[in-house]
């Protein structure tokens, strides 16, 4: 099999810091999928960087070894060649996008690589009908699902037949559709025989598509052994139990409660939370289940129905950084009563609360955000997706510390594999507009 990609003693380093990449070594043929596999901060992103050109061109890095993409070797001066051999999807698909409707987005960049409108045209033909987009051409951006989304900007990135598509997180805040979506995206890929490149925390979906799987750590490559094929939602099963009348406090009522907001639609709504209950809210994308949040924290009000709250909520967004309003991570533990707890807020992991949280890395932000609100004055928790773009070690943590929590706590979750982290939980399901109780995780 001819190789694509080869990489070769891959060295690299930021001006004034250590080594990040150590000797990196990788081949990726036609038609293979790589998926590496790496925890925060272990240069997966440094990686795409220097395959890419964008770690020596913009980012001044020191690049040592070599990069060979089509048997061409790379230099500082590659940056043309491999615009277009090597194509990147972003951790956030939107921002592949640049403008609001998918077909303009779609022809202004065909138009920039062929040059020829009707060429343009004909690659976009051509790439909507594999990736079967067709039908989302004239939608707006915004109006799109995380699959579609997805999808979408995989295709884009198809216009200029690139030899390479890396991957970074295609799974991050997508549920059990748009997981298809992407497999199936992937498939084709292959079919058509596009070296691929994963980058993935929530890699289990994607194994049995993967032609190699390895693990990047201590600025090295070696393939993942002992892997678990088995799906995180193996071995979780829902006990149809009702809540039980007991003699605890109810600190949450919904009393159908209804709302309106677009196309979306809640209906007569009802839902009742005790002292420390646990309840994890499942719904696909789009469901409403941040809206339902919104509601139960008081950001929006109901049409009709009623929200009766009696304890201080707080509201985790799915989006981190959303949250976040002071300077410093110690005035984020004050601003919500933590300041007692600071020594503790990490989980004994090193990071300095001087440090600005908009600085932090994904993981290193949630991470910490769900350490603050399990040390702050609130009594009722409202987290929404808490494990997106999260490894596996760190979803089973956090879903430990949600369980044991004395506190009321409340998890939308839009994947069944995210379950088998929420084990003891009350599982209700938001589909169609309306809330229904399935039992407990167990």
């Amino acid at each position: 099999m001819s190789k694509v990609l080869r990489v070769k003693g891959l060295r690299v380093r930021y001006p004034g810091g250590d080594w990040v990449l150590k000797g990196l070594d990788l081949e990726v043929g036609k038609g293979e999928v790589a998926l590496i596999v790496g925890g925060t901060g272990s240069g997966k992103t440094t990686f795409v960087r220097a395959i890419t050109c964008v770690a020596s061109k913009l980012y001044h890095a020191d690049v040592e070894g070599v990069v060979e993409i089509g048997g061409v070797k790379l230099t500082d001066e590659s940056w043309e060649y491999v615009k277009d051999r090597i194509k990147v999807v972003p951790q956030n698909p939107r921002a592949a996008l640049v403008y609001p409707v998918v077909y303009e987005d779609l022809v202004s960049y065909a138009y920039q690589v062929y040059k020829s409108k009707s060429l343009a045209e004909k690659a976009i033909s051509n790439v909507s009908k594999v990736f079967k987009i067709s039908h989302l051409l004239d939608r707006h951006v915004d109006q799109l699902s995380g699959g579609e989304l997805r999808r979408v900007s995989i295709a884009k990135s198809m216009i200029s037949s690139p030899d390479i598509v890396v991957l970074d997180e295609p799974l991050m805040w997508l549920d059990d559709n748009g997981v298809r979506e992407v497999r199936s995206a992937i498939e084709i890929l292959k079919l058509y025989d596009v070296a691929v490149v994963v980058l993935e925390h929530r890699f289990k979906r994607l194994l049995d598509l993967a032609d190699k799987v390895l693990l990047l750590k201590d600025g090295v490559l070696n393939p993942m052994d002992g892997v678990n094929t088995g799906e995180d939602r193996a071995g979780v099963s829902i006990t149809p139990e009702k809540p039980t009348a007991g003699e605890r406090d109810v600190l949450l009522e919904l009393r159908d409660v209804s709302l309106h907001v677009g196309s979306l639609s809640l209906n007569r709504i009802s839902l009742k939370v005790k002292r420390g209950d646990k309840v994890v809210v499942y719904g696909l994308n789009g469901s409403g289940k941040t809206t339902l949040f919104k509601l139960i924290a008081g950001v929006l009000k109901p049409e009709k129905g009623k929200v009766v709250r009696r304890a201080e909520t707080l509201y985790i967004p799915q989006v981190p950084y959303l949250y976040f309003t002071e300077g410093s991570l110690s005035e984020e533990a004050r601003a919500v009563g933590a300041g007692h707890a600071l020594p503790g807020l990490y989980s004994g992991r090193a990071l300095s609360l001087d440090r600005s949280p908009f600085t932090l890395s994904w993981g290193e932000a949630i991470r910490f955000i769900v350490e603050l609100s399990l040390n702050s004055r609130h009594e009722l928790l409202l987290l929404d997706e808490p494990f997106s773009g999260l490894t596996y070690q760190d979803r089973e943590e956090i879903g430990r510390r949600l369980a044991e929590t004395s506190k009321t706590v409340i998890v939308a979750a839009s994947s069944t594999e995210h379950l088998v982290y929420l084990k003891g939980f009350r599982l209700v399901e938001l589909r169609d507009g309306t809330l229904t109780e399935r039992g407990v995780v167990r």
